[in-house]
């Protein structure tokens, strides 16, 4: 590999609200998906791809699979992304995990294999410890039918500057997790951005999850903007993470900041000459 790969999303605060909205024909998620393709992309996250009609799902992967697209990931949970459902431990959570991950075999086996990212909230009446060992065992207990349909389960910590009240606030929890489970369907998924946020170095973090790392994010800080509008030494990042040999997609999960048809191509711009630098 020479030069990394990148996916772009088809909305993140909202579902018409996708990264190229105005380089596109329009916010539609075909218009979307031959956006990214027209520029060079090679996936497509959809945190909001279980809410779509079955009808539209299929559309989206039939038109993925001839403009030679993957889904990088979708969101496991969208309507309940920050509640604990993960880390259930009675028989109407562990039911509702079953469903959810049910749902999400279907759509990998729709996709042709992709991601889906786990999140959970935390529960105050109980503790940490013991939310994190339901977590890991309700993950364990479904990663082998995820292999079988092609599915990893996407396990990420998230900065509690950024976000409130979830249980993976530490970069070190969540790869934790991932090594106890040890198996290739749960792995990490390392969003660049929220590893800033948690204080870490991301060189060396990216160094100590390599092993676990499933997928990985990218997004400047502080906050979540372009790449080359904040502070990090993303040259210097994405020269690691070719290194390292990683040979995913890296996604982009952030909304552009000047949202214009204009500035959605210097965003594109200044990703290009981060590559090439």
């Amino acid at each position: 590999m020479d030069r990394l790969r990148f996916a772009g999303h088809l909305g993140l605060s909202a579902p018409d609200r996708p990264l190229l909205a105005h380089i596109g024909r329009s916010v539609d998620p075909l218009d979307q998906i031959d956006a990214l393709a027209d520029h060079g992309f090679v996936g497509v996250q959809d945190l909001f791809l279980k809410l779509r009609p079955p009808s539209q799902q299929a559309a989206m992967a039939e038109r993925m699979a001839r403009r030679e697209l993957v889904l990088s990931s979708f969101g496991g949970d969208p309507m309940h992304w920050n509640s604990p459902l993960w880390s259930a431990e009675d028989d109407a959570g562990r039911s509702a995990v079953d469903a959810s991950v049910r749902a999400s075999c279907d759509l990998a086996m729709l996709f042709s294999g992709t991601g889906a990212v786990c999140v959970a909230g935390e529960d105050s009446e109980r503790p940490r410890r013991q939310q994190f060992a339901a977590m890991t065992e309700n993950l364990k207990r479904h990663a082998e039918a995820a292999a079988r349909a092609g599915l990893v389960l996407l396990v990420e910590p998230i900065a509690r500057s950024r976000i409130e009240g979830l249980l993976l606030d530490r970069l070190e929890d969540g790869l934790d997790m991932v090594r106890a489970i040890a198996m290739p369907s749960v792995r990490l998924l390392f969003d660049i951005g929220h590893v800033a946020m948690m204080g870490h170095d991301v060189l060396s973090a990216l160094a100590l999850c390599e092993d676990a790392t499933g997928l990985i994010q990218l997004a400047d800080v502080p906050g979540r903007v372009d790449p080359g509008l904040g502070q990090l030494d993303l040259p210097a990042i994405l020269r690691q993470i070719m290194t390292q040999g990683y040979g995913g997609p890296v996604e982009l999960e952030f909304e552009p900041v000047d949202q214009t048809a204009e500035g959605e191509a210097r965003m594109l711009s200044r990703l290009a000459r981060m590559i090439g630098s």
